[in-house]
């Protein structure tokens, strides 16, 4: 998952090369995945109440491999973009699916739990980059047949997964729908942000004369930072709140993302976000579900937030991007990390 995710950003040139289209429009392949990955959200919310956690995420891989499939015999733009959707549908039924069993699991460590498993997301986007400038020019096809196999092979694995999602308690308190609107809203900013930042950091590093292969290292290296960030914050202590942790971390991202506007800055400042973000993700998850104990429809909620804010963040940065140019692409992500700062401290304010 973390390297098909990761993939989109130093893809951007190299599609608008092979089908003659320009940069905002080959941006779009990232909205479009995320809209597949919220329809797959949105349909997993419903069928995980019914369906084991095993048959859930064997399904869902099984979709994952079959876009990937579909992307690597695309002849065409719309075809191209096709696959991507059904990616995403496989995509964001494993993102509810592997994140809500973790979030819902019996154990004091849920939090170190999720951090670990999101961390294994990040290590995949690591290579992702690397991997897209050297082979892609020439070998897209064979890059994403390979990420097929992998996903197929991987179906079998998860006869080990044991146990259904507890089933969903509606929420009717209006002080706890007002919470969960209010993490909707933070995850909207949020993913907005981390997906901003991997699909078009690449572009904006190629903008202020890095060369192609060390702008996609950097992307790499922002997908480093989130993966050795969510190991590291998987061991600390659970005297340490979920509050404290997300709102520091969104609290640093403002700032750095801001700094990535200076030129000579933009390259650490984009590794450093990766490392501000790297908990919040997963650590959110644990405190509203911590807010709403049993209540699994509450987490449910973030999910579909997560893929709006997948559509939404790199989406309006293509819009600025057309507009104005991609240099404005860091201050509008610090932009959108100040205002999810503000919703999570909304968030605390009421929890």
């Amino acid at each position: 998952m973390g390297m098909v995710g990761a993939a989109y950003g130093p893809l951007l040139e190299h599609l608008t090369r092979h089908f003659a289209i320009t940069l905002p429009v080959a941006g779009a392949s990232l909205s479009v995945h995320f809209t597949g990955g919220l329809i797959g959200t949105l349909v997993s919310m419903r069928s995980m109440t019914k369906l084991s956690g095993r048959a859930s995420v064997m399904g869902a891989t099984a979709v994952l491999g079959a876009g990937c499939a579909a992307v690597a015999l695309a002849p065409t733009w719309p075809a191209f973009l096709g696959g991507v959707f059904v990616v995403g549908l496989g995509w964001g039924s494993l993102v509810i699916g592997l994140n809500q069993l973790v979030a819902h699991s019996e154990g004091a460590r849920r939090s170190a739990l999720l951090n670990a498993v999101n961390a294994a997301y990040s290590a995949g986007a690591v290579a992702s980059p690397i991997l897209v400038t050297a082979y892609a020019p020439h070998n897209l096809s064979t890059l994403y047949l390979c990420a097929a196999v992998v996903a197929l092979a991987l179906i079998p694995t998860a006869v080990g997964i044991d146990g259904h999602l507890p089933v969903a308690i509606s929420t009717r308190a209006p002080r706890k729908r007002a919470l969960i609107a209010i993490f909707v809203g933070a995850f909207v900013l949020y993913v907005g942000v981390e997906a901003g930042t991997g699909g078009w950091m690449t572009s904006h590093l190629e903008s202020i004369g890095l060369q192609t292969r060390n702008a996609a290292a950097l992307t790499s290296g922002f997908f480093l930072a989130l993966a050795a960030g969510r190991v590291l914050f998987a061991l600390v202590p659970p005297s340490v709140s979920e509050p404290v942790i997300v709102l520091t971390g969104a609290g640093v991202a403002s700032v750095t993302l801001l700094a990535a506007s200076i030129g000579g800055l933009a390259p650490w400042a984009y590794v450093a976000t990766g490392l501000a973000i790297a908990p919040i993700f997963p650590t959110a998850i644990v405190w509203l579900a911590k807010a709403n104990p049993g209540d699994t429809s509450a987490t449910s909620w973030l999910f579909p937030a997560a893929a709006v804010g997948g559509i939404a963040g790199p989406g309006s940065i293509g819009l600025v991007i057309a507009a104005f140019g991609v240099k404005w692409t860091p201050i509008v992500l610090s932009v959108v990390a100040a205002a999810s700062l503000g919703a999570f401290l909304l968030a605390s304010v009421r929890s």
